[in-house]
């Protein structure tokens, strides 16, 4: 049994758990996802406190021994749950080349109709093998340029198979803002019992400030609450991004902060 206090850890599992494992191992959680291992996020420790000087050669060393299938360092992604915000003491892992992330979870039980609604999308459950490969596209096209390479493609892909199986499975769906013939946003929803998680959300730059985020954050909820009998939205964003904002102007609310650290070859740059 895995007990972890930080609902945007917990909501993170929904997808480790579909296609990969989620172990407690006492004072860390363990999660793999062998089938795609360029996944940084879907490979990772949960640590049960926040870093501490002198822990950067035994967290990367645990990692080693528990991904044997990276025959060298390809990444290293560690977070911790704790019921403070305790960003910890991990000056060392900067100066090995890590970097420091924060992100709020934020929730909603109803949600607002947005102030700038969009009225000329059409949204849609992504379904088809063309509205699929539209949607790697437009996630390719909205990704962090830092994680752009080779490899890229292949690791999105196989992302993106997963949220189809788990919409196939009935675990949620993906869904589409189409502008004519164009896929203009998207964002996929799944879920657990009576909680909701949102999954990454994009917008084609070229259709940006247009209200499209909002619209399709605020679709999906509703679509949740009605079909799958979701009670908690979850959602997870840069806390000083304007998406936040965005969030909470559709009736999120900010409820915890996490931190993570990661390293990877950048070479291999895939999140």
């Amino acid at each position: 049994m895995v007990n972890i206090r930080s609902l945007g850890r917990r909501t993170d599992f929904i997808f480790a758990r579909f296609s990969g494992s989620v172990v407690d191992q006492g004072s860390y959680t363990l999660i793999k996802t062998p089938s795609n291992p360029g996944y940084h996020w879907g490979n990772y420790i949960v640590f049960d406190r926040a870093p501490r000087a002198g822990d950067l050669n035994a967290w990367k060393a645990l990692f080693d021994q528990q991904f044997p299938y990276y025959s060298v360092p390809h990444h290293y992604a560690f977070t911790w749950d704790t019921l403070a915000d305790d960003k910890g003491d991990y000056q060392q892992f900067l100066d090995d080349g890590f970097e420091f992330d924060s992100a709020v979870v934020l929730t909603a039980t109803a949600l607002n109709k947005p102030v700038h609604f969009n009225q000329d999308v059409s949204i849609k459950r992504i379904q088809s093998d063309s509205d699929w490969e539209a949607v790697v596209q437009l996630q390719t096209l909205c990704a962090d340029p830092k994680f752009l390479n080779s490899s890229f493609d292949a690791f999105k892909r196989s992302q993106m198979d997963q949220y189809r199986q788990m919409s196939q499975a009935g675990k949620g769906n993906w869904f589409g803002a189409f502008i004519g013939e164009t896929l203009v946003a998207d964002l996929g929803l799944f879920f657990e019992g009576d909680i909701a998680r949102y999954q990454n959300v994009g917008t084609h730059p070229e259709y940006r400030r247009q209200g499209l985020c909002g619209t399709l954050v605020y679709f999906a909820g509703n679509w949740a609450f009605d079909k799958f009998g979701v009670k908690t939205l979850v959602m997870e964003a840069d806390p000083d991004y304007h998406a936040a904002r965005i969030y909470e102007s559709v009736g999120f609310t900010r409820s915890e902060v996490n931190h993570s650290l990661s390293w990877w070859d950048k070479g291999q740059s895939n999140p």
